[in-house]
């Protein structure tokens, strides 16, 4: 486990890597090197930007503060092995994520939150609690350009609908399964989005590492989304998001179903995510002029022909790019472009004559 940019209560000594405990010693006296290999699966083709951080509670004795990276269960021992943030980490590793970054957070959120504020590469930050607190901290991700989601775990269907209510927030899904581990299905369906590929999210399978109990009605199921909550079930053996929605439900004060879809705001974070790191990539050095301008619009036009190649936007217009007339050192790239939209129903009209 590596802890950046805080201090903490441990000694130095105990900040160093530990040996994971599942390494046992050789059985054979012989001089010798001898290898322990560890297989678990990996969360492949996930695109750059594509970590996930867990702020939740942490055990008693732990007082640590600041973000830590998370490569084995030794690593995420160290918050206490009985402890709520222990098992969602748990839940990410075992499904491939790695690393975790993880925030303990205690009576107040906010803290744990703004150490995971300057992190670039998180897409989706999970919590057991914490509302207002994460729905300001992936506002304030999204002003600085570190554009990410935020889920929440709720178990009750009552709470979920109100925390949801409050929320009203395009980046914040509220997670409901009816069940007393919630917090690992959420961590489950961040593993599983982190691996998902461009399209549909409804009917995700979660990698839930963990016995399931949740259980919710078709009347919970259907009360719950249409409040803006995501429901899980067990469908066959396995454990499915029914269908991956946020909390937004007004836009400027207006109902507005447009952001309701979280594949839609994933679609856009990540065409916008594209773009910025192509061009970032290009920046020093670069003067203001014709030639330069063109030249990141082609650039641009890649990385849009790429995103729809993917699936992810529909159609795009070449890119616009001039100097800002108000600043020479300011280039401005003009983009316009459609999101492919998620299908979640299919209706057959049938006309039959007999």
């Amino acid at each position: 486990m590596r802890t950046r940019r805080a201090k903490d209560s441990l000694t130095s000594s105990s900040r160093q890597r530990k040996c994971d405990p599942m390494i046992k010693r050789p059985d054979s006296m012989r001089p010798g090197v001898f290898i322990h290999t560890s297989v678990r699966p990996y969360a492949g083709g996930c695109p750059a930007g594509r970590g996930v951080a867990v702020a939740a509670r942490a055990g008693a004795g732990y007082s640590g503060t600041g973000v830590a990276e998370l490569y084995t269960l030794a690593d995420a021992a160290a918050f206490g092995t009985e402890s709520v943030l222990y098992g969602m980490a748990q839940t990410l590793l075992a499904a491939g994520v790695v690393p975790v970054y993880a925030a303990a957070a205690g009576e107040d959120y906010a803290a744990a939150l703004a150490a995971l504020e300057t992190e670039e590469n998180l897409f989706a930050v999970v919590c057991d609690g914490g509302a207002e607190a994460l729905c300001a901290h992936v506002d304030a991700c999204c002003a600085a350009g570190r554009e990410r989601v935020g889920l929440l775990a709720v178990s009750g269907t009552e709470a979920a609908r109100e925390t949801a209510a409050a929320a009203d927030n395009r980046r914040v899904a509220v997670l409901c399964d009816g069940g007393t581990n919630t917090t690992r299905t959420a961590a489950a369906f961040a593993a599983a989005l982190a691996a998902a590929n461009a399209g549909s999210l409804s009917g995700l399978v979660v990698p839930l590492d963990i016995p399931f109990d949740g259980g919710l009605t078709a009347a919970e199921t259907e009360e719950l989304l249409r409040a803006g909550v995501t429901p899980f079930e067990r469908c066959g053996g396995e454990v499915r998001c029914v269908r991956a929605v946020t909390t937004s439900r007004t836009v400027n004060g207006l109902p507005d179903s447009t952001f309701s879809a979280l594949s839609t705001v994933l679609a856009v974070d990540e065409v916008v995510g594209a773009v910025r790191r192509a061009v970032r990539a290009r920046l020093r050095g670069l003067k203001n002029n014709a030639v330069t301008r063109e030249s990141i619009a082609s650039q641009i036009t890649v990385e849009l022909e790429r995103e729809r190649a993917l699936g992810v936007i529909d159609s795009y217009r070449p890119p616009r790019v001039a100097a800002h007339p108000d600043d020479a050192s300011v280039c401005v790239a003009t983009l316009s472009l459609r999101v492919a939209p998620e299908i979640n129903q299919i209706v057959i009209a049938a006309d039959i004559v007999v």
